[in-house]
């Protein structure tokens, strides 16, 4: 599967065409806790990108979307491990430039992998990752952090999707 992705600019309402990013090669998918894994494989910039998702459609679309992120906004982030957790599962992700390692939740994998971008785009080179999940009554808990400054938020949900999308919400970042 080849897949090239564009970024349009704006400049003095202009709009001009960014250097298209250069194509993408899936693999197949691979099990893991949860569901499963696609890497992908692109050019111009060079990328090796995992993507975690319940399913291949959805793993091979969170790689596509991470390569999307590290085309138009920089670090280049590759999702490292799955595992289950209280309520559902952790997704684990690495971005370098800078380097930060993160940690989210979510009900399913593909709800963990959509957080754990979220995270990262929400204030890149901020390290912001979930660092805990609890369940509570009704429903559940999940608290994180960012750095630079550093800032504690969480949130509650019925489900721990909802728990972590709050918890994300309440941070005051981005």
């Amino acid at each position: 599967m080849k897949v090239v992705l564009g970024v349009v600019l704006i400049m003095g309402g202009m709009v001009a065409p960014a250097a298209a990013a250069g194509p993408c090669n899936a693999k197949p998918a691979r099990s893991t806790t949860g569901g499963v894994m696609v890497g992908i494989t692109c050019s111009s910039p060079t990328a090796f990108i995992d993507g975690f998702g319940d399913n291949a459609s959805d793993a091979n679309r969170e790689a596509l979307l991470l390569r999307r992120f590290q085309v138009t906004v920089g670090p280049t982030c590759s999702g490292t491990r799955s595992r289950t957790a209280t309520g559902g599962f952790e997704l684990g992700m690495t971005c370098s430039g800078p380097t930060n390692f993160i940690t989210a939740y979510g009900t399913t994998l593909s709800a963990a992998a959509a957080e754990a971008r979220l995270l990262e785009a929400m204030a890149p080179g901020r390290q912001c990752t979930d660092t805990f999940v609890n369940k509570v009554s009704g429903g559940f808990q999940v608290k994180g952090h960012c750095t630079s400054p550093t800032v504690f938020f969480s949130g509650i949900g019925t489900t721990v999707t909802a728990a972590a999308e709050n918890a994300r919400l309440s941070s005051g970042v981005g």
